[in-house]
């Protein structure tokens, strides 16, 4: 907007709003925005910031980025509810991804949880998705089998009951273990449910390579089936032979949108993902938890049949290894320091070793702590999702005890310097869209993501023209250039480019629509 434009909020709220000399009007504190453009707080709509909340730092960082909420609980992975029954497979199913960050698990239910983030005083406001692989441990522990009619019928309780404390839907990571193990019918209960009360299912596929448009229509078919509201996780086509699959997906989208439903997509500016390394495993191997993989991994006859199963001489699985290639894949956290910063290649080049079995003895060694950046996707890709009318932006990120994807301190920069400013792909106005308003929308926040009277102040400066990101994955951590300014809720977080020390933000909770 521009420099002469008049924002005054009164607490958190704005209660004016015009464009020109307001000269007469009072305030306490001017902000002197010349040559700068003010925007809605910008909305995380998909990263793993679960754990941050315990660590002291707070990842402070992300005010760099512009962000003034996040959404956590993504890929079906939540730290509530904790069923103390099977609390200890949901801290190792958590773990890899919050290392260094102990989770304390003082609760039990998802309302108890979001109190205790409340009591934490959180940077960022902070809304929660309900994972679906959580609700699957709590009954069913890591098992891979189906869930029997009792099982499901707790499952669909703890749904409700979190969806009734504050939950603002579920999320699935069907590529995931315990997600992989779940059929559609166990998923479409769950959105019938969420459909219920008018909440959001986001949704790791089943596959992103070479099944990704089957398992598009399968998650279209849960929305035609139970009117829930979708969200396609990240999405992307993994491996070379499925570059290009995105134009197909993003026209199923489109066509589902237009017989009315509501399906949205989002993106990270990256052709690198990061996640857990052991994921490249097939599903069997996984079952039973980490004891029991790093078991199997220790059996000469398993160890085999894993191996073979990589190769793509025995199980069918989402396999990617087979997108990738070792030389592609770095590990970039991992308690054996000796690993982390290097490619499976080079590291059985050190050893003298076939890289199948140097695998297999990182995941050994590290306790299956070890977690990887992926060579996956193609630019064309990228920007094609990024461009799509119904994506908005996300980092899909979570902060690494070694070196982090840059995508979690800079993807919104990163946006709107290389796609907005260079390349002109998205004009400025598009681009905070699907950082601000949509996300907003998809949430269901009325308040947020807009800069009107009655919302609520989130509100940053920048400059459009100087906006730069310095982050890349020697340097994940490096800061952002051209944000001057952060507010959240009213209170200044962020001037001149440096954290206030204010922790400002607000626990959110679903306005259930039932």
């Amino acid at each position: 907007s521009a420099a002469s434009d008049v924002y005054k909020r009164q607490g958190d709220t704005i209660v004016f709003a015009d464009s020109g000399n307001h000269g007469s009007e009072s305030a306490r504190r001017v902000i002197d925005a010349q040559g700068l453009a003010a925007t809605p707080g910008f909305i995380d709509i998909h990263c793993h910031s679960d754990a941050v909340i315990f660590h002291p730092g707070k990842n402070r960082n992300r005010l760099l980025q512009g962000f003034t909420t996040e959404v956590i609980g993504n890929c079906g992975l939540s730290l509530a509810p904790a069923v103390p029954e099977t609390v200890e497979a949901l801290r190792q199913y958590c773990n890899p991804f919050f290392s260094y960050m102990p989770v304390p698990y003082t609760w039990c239910g998802f309302g108890e949880y979001l109190a205790e983030v409340e009591r934490q005083q959180p940077l960022l406001n902070t809304a929660a998705l309900v994972g679906h692989g959580t609700l699957r441990i709590a009954v069913a522990g890591m098992e891979n089998r189906p869930l029997t009619a009792e099982e499901q019928e707790t499952m669909n309780a703890l749904l409700r009951k979190s969806l009734e404390t504050g939950a603002f839907g579920f999320s699935t990571g069907l590529f995931y273990a315990p997600g992989v193990f779940s059929a559609p019918e166990e998923v479409l209960s769950l959105a019938k449910i969420t459909a219920e009360y008018g909440g959001l299912y986001a949704t790791h596929l089943r596959s992103e390579s070479s099944h990704l448009v089957e398992s598009v229509a399968e998650t279209l078919a849960v929305a035609e089936q139970s009117g829930v509201r979708v969200e396609l996780s990240h999405h992307k086509a993994s491996g070379r032979d499925n570059f290009g699959k995105v134009q197909k997906t993003l026209a199923m989208m489109e066509e589902a949108n237009s017989r009315g439903l509501e399906v949205h997509c989002d993106v990270y500016p990256y052709v690198t993902a990061n996640t857990q390394f052991s994921s490249i495993l097939p599903p069997w191997a996984l079952a039973g938890g980490k004891d029991a993989l790093l078991d199997r991994l220790r059996t000469p006859e398993l160890r085999a049949q894993v191996i073979r199963d990589l190769k793509g001489e025995g199980a069918v699985f989402e396999n990617l290894y087979l997108a990738s290639g070792w030389d592609k894949i770095l590990i970039n956290e991992c308690t054996c320091p000796a690993f982390v910063g290097k490619t499976i290649t080079r590291i059985a080049a050190e050893r003298g070793q076939d890289p199948f079995e140097t695998a297999m003895d990182v995941i050994i060694e590290g306790d299956n702590s070890a977690m990887m950046i992926i060579e996956l996707m193609c630019e064309e890709d990228v920007a094609a999702v990024l461009k799509a009318p119904h994506s908005m932006v996300c980092t899909d990120g979570f902060p690494s005890k070694g070196k982090c994807h840059p995508r979690y301190t800079a993807s919104f920069i990163r946006v709107l310097e290389k796609y907005v400013r260079q390349e002109r792909l998205l004009t400025l106005p598009e681009a905070i869209r699907k950082m601000t308003s949509l996300p907003a929308e998809k949430l269901g926040l009325p308040d947020r993501g807009r800069i009107a009277l009655g919302c609520k102040a989130d509100l940053l400066l920048l400059d459009p023209e100087r906006i730069h990101d310095t982050a890349d994955y020697d340097h994940p951590d490096g800061l952002a250039q051209g944000l001057e300014f952060v507010m959240i809720n009213g209170v200044p977080a962020l001037e001149q480019g440096k954290s206030t020390g204010a922790c400002a933000g607000k626990v959110l909770r679903y306005r259930v629509a039932k």
